[in-house]
């Protein structure tokens, strides 16, 4: 129940459009992150530090447009749709910036973590625009508010720091959520269609007279 009062309480940070951090010229991870929510894939690719492959143990490749972690991935005990990859992904590069700060002695801005969490909800709402039908595109839109919650969970829970491993509980509220989410959508749509065929018309053979 915490976990998901929690959730309750983060909702309304979540939707917001990806703002960029507060600028701070005399950090390199500063400029990396706002590179990566406000510039293109390959103009934040140019900005990470040098060293950071070596304390990070790889280097950031650009692919599908963005600048990602190419060992990431979206982290949850459910399954997510597979659109999501990429910007989890790109996510999990972003996280790894703010752990570099972390391990390299850099103070740690809340502000970087809070853009990273937005940048990925935004792309997670955007690689739902693929599905062409309503119910399955709004169950993608249902599964990345809810994913985008549990996110902004962990991400309060640590006060925005560097992110570390939390347990998996606010994760299953997801798949309890998304699971939720697909029903209700699933049986809207059966009772709309279900209205639809009872308001229709029946025709009947004309009798002769």
């Amino acid at each position: 129940m915490g976990a998901v009062a929690a959730m309750v309480a983060v909702m309304a940070t979540t939707g917001a459009a990806s703002t960029p951090p507060a600028a701070d010229t005399t950090s390199p991870v500063a400029v990396s992150v706002h590179a990566l929510v406000t510039e293109s894939a390959d103009a934040a690719a140019l900005t990470i530090p040098d060293d950071f492959g070596s304390v990070m143990g790889y280097r950031p490749r650009v692919q599908d447009d963005m600048a990602e972690n190419p060992r990431g991935d979206c982290s949850s005990p459910v399954p997510l749709p597979s659109e999501f990859d990429s910007a989890c992904k790109a996510h999990d590069l972003g996280y790894d910036l703010i752990r570099y700060a972390a391990a390299t002695g850099t103070t740690v801005d809340p502000q970087w973590r809070r853009s990273i969490d937005a940048q990925l909800e935004e792309r997670m709402h955007a690689a739902c625009t693929d599905r062409t039908d309503d119910g399955p595109r709004q169950i993608c839109n249902a599964a990345a508010s809810v994913a985008a919650t549990a996110v902004d969970v962990n991400s309060w829970r640590q006060s925005f720091g560097a992110p570390v491993s939390e347990p998996a509980l606010p994760f299953a509220a997801v798949g309890a959520g998304i699971a939720l989410i697909a029903l209700s959508v699933i049986a809207t749509d059966r009772y709309a269609r279900r209205r639809r065929l009872s308001t229709e018309p029946v025709s009947r053979p004309i009798e002769p007279a």
